[in-house]
């Protein structure tokens, strides 16, 4: 009756270690299955219009950075005093940084968007650091105006 008992024992014990080993199994796989998942699923930034009391309008008034990649944000602006081609251009100072959209015209009383791309070799990507940066439109027609907007930019 003993080595029965003792038999028994064994056996718990090896099916226990199969139930961990493929729990463990398990887990790793899904992980890794969900880890490629969210490295594909991207959600659009969310299109909020620019009006005449806001001209300049991003998602968020901080732009949260990895260093060392590219980075790539969409302003909305509205033309209240534009005249001709549109560029918009983002200035940061500390470490210097300077990028351009690509200019468009935008009619009177209508708002277009506008994509900027920080390139991830650009000084300002690869150190970890926050500053204030202007966001500033300026249009190339006679007599046009010009609209700017500070943002804070976050690279970790």
């Amino acid at each position: 009756m003993k080595k029965a008992s003792l038999s028994l024992s064994i056996n718990a014990i090896v099916i226990l270690v199969l139930a961990i080993t493929m729990l463990g199994l398990g887990l790793g796989f899904t992980k890794g299955m969900f880890g490629k998942l969210s490295s594909k699923l991207s959600v659009p930034e969310p299109d909020i219009p620019a009006t005449p009391d806001e001209t300049i309008v991003l998602p968020s008034e901080q732009l949260n950075i990895q260093k060392n990649k590219e980075f790539i944000f969409s302003v909305n602006v509205y033309n209240d005093d534009f005249s001709g081609m549109v560029t918009g251009t983002l200035l940061c100072t500390n470490p210097a940084l300077t990028v351009t959209s690509a200019p468009q015209e935008i009619p009177a009383g209508e708002q277009k968007g506008f994509k900027f791309i920080i390139p991830k070799d650009e000084e300002a990507m690869t150190t970890k650091s926050t500053q204030v940066c202007t966001l500033s439109f300026t249009g190339d027609g006679q007599g046009s105006g010009t609209e700017s907007k500070q943002i804070v930019l976050v690279v970790k």
